[in-house]
């Protein structure tokens, strides 16, 4: 028997939390894993605050009323029941916030696995596999793995849906690394793109230049009425009502693809224009795959990704902390908004 601890959020209310540890068994075809380092981002505040809706409270079980927020980075397995996978195996994936993790491997390969679990039947499927990294040079700095690849992706598959289009695109939480990420890809095609942001951000996002153009959020009123996209990574409604009513018909459409702005009225009144639409990546990924020859789309992925990352080096720089305290510290900042957009956080509990 061997003991987690865990990091915990109330449900309705990302602002309590706390640290609890319970023992955990393994069963056979289960192995034991050391959650060894992992990024907080923005990102997993979305989880967080669609944990309910979108079944992210689901990957990892936690007492009634708690939610523990998935996270991506790397593990080690530490002890085994599972022929196929060793102990010392270092895996990335998708963990909880917490020391250990237990998962039952299936379609076990040289390359990973999926994690079989009952309770994680029917979810998402990109968040049940498992990368074995164990002595993979391609990984690079791990940080920067666990801090940019699964926000790239959504990135990535945001510009692949949208990118063609011909029109000015608008994001909102332009300093959020997934933000981040279209805006270089949006940029790379020529296409003009304008972050909208905090006045406290405006420089940074400006300085990244992957913007055509940064405006601040009381400052919306200035941006041209063009043909245009607007996406959504803030989440905030009354923000989106007002882009709704400044773009007016010359608003072609209008995505919701995160929640930064946790906290943050609604604002009342109807939504002018266009009627929003959400984006879920997992879905349009497994569309994307059936409907196309995976060589081709992991070839564009694996240019796209090269280029960003090469793009943040001037600018990114890592933050680590390690135990409940800094755990606790990082996350409420994340909540609160009060996070520099330079920083990549990684942490260990």
């Amino acid at each position: 028997m061997a003991t987690t601890t865990e990091f915990r959020v109330a449900q309705d209310d990302l602002a309590r939390s706390e640290v609890a540890t319970r023992d955990v068994d393994l069963a056979d075809g289960e192995i034991l894993c050391r959650v060894d380092r992992f990024a907080l981002t923005a990102n997993n505040i979305t989880y967080a605050a669609h944990g309910g809706d979108m079944k992210y409270w689901d990957f990892f079980p936690a007492p009634d009323g708690w939610g523990i927020v998935p996270v991506w980075g790397f593990a080690d397995v530490v002890e085994t029941r599972c022929d196929g996978v060793d102990a010392g195996t270092r895996l990335y994936g998708y963990w909880p916030m917490a020391t250990h993790a237990v998962l039952a491997p299936v379609k076990v390969s040289a390359k990973g696995f999926v994690d079989g679990a009952a309770h994680r039947q029917g979810l998402a499927s990109v968040y049940n596999g498992y990368q074995i990294v164990t002595g993979d040079a391609a990984v690079g700095d791990e940080r920067i793995y666990a801090l940019f690849r699964p926000l790239y992706l959504t990135s990535f598959l945001l510009d692949d849906v949208f990118g063609g289009e011909d029109v000015q695109f608008v994001l909102s939480s332009a300093s959020s690394k997934t933000a981040l990420g279209m805006a270089h890809a949006l940029h790379a095609r020529g296409r003009a793109v304008v972050g909208l942001t905090s006045p406290a951000n405006q420089g940074f996002v400006a300085a990244t230049g992957f913007y055509t153009a940064t405006v601040a959020y009381d400052d919306l009123a200035r941006l041209a009425a063009i043909p245009t996209i607007y996406l959504d990574f803030a989440g905030d409604r009354a923000l989106r009502r007002r882009v709704h009513a400044h773009f007016g018909d010359a608003l072609v459409r209008s995505i919701g693809v995160g929640d930064t702005h946790v906290g943050v009225p609604d604002g009342d009144g109807p939504m002018a224009g266009v009627r929003p639409e959400g984006f879920f990546a997992p879905t349009y990924l497994a569309t994307r795959m059936r409907d196309n020859a995976p060589g081709g789309f992991n070839a564009r992925y694996a240019t796209g990704w090269t280029a960003f990352v090469a793009a943040t080096a001037p600018w990114l720089r890592f933050v680590e902390g390690e135990g409940a305290d800094a755990v606790t510290e990082h996350f409420e900042a994340f909540v609160a908004g009060r996070v520099d957009p330079a920083e990549g956080v990684m942490l260990r509990l």
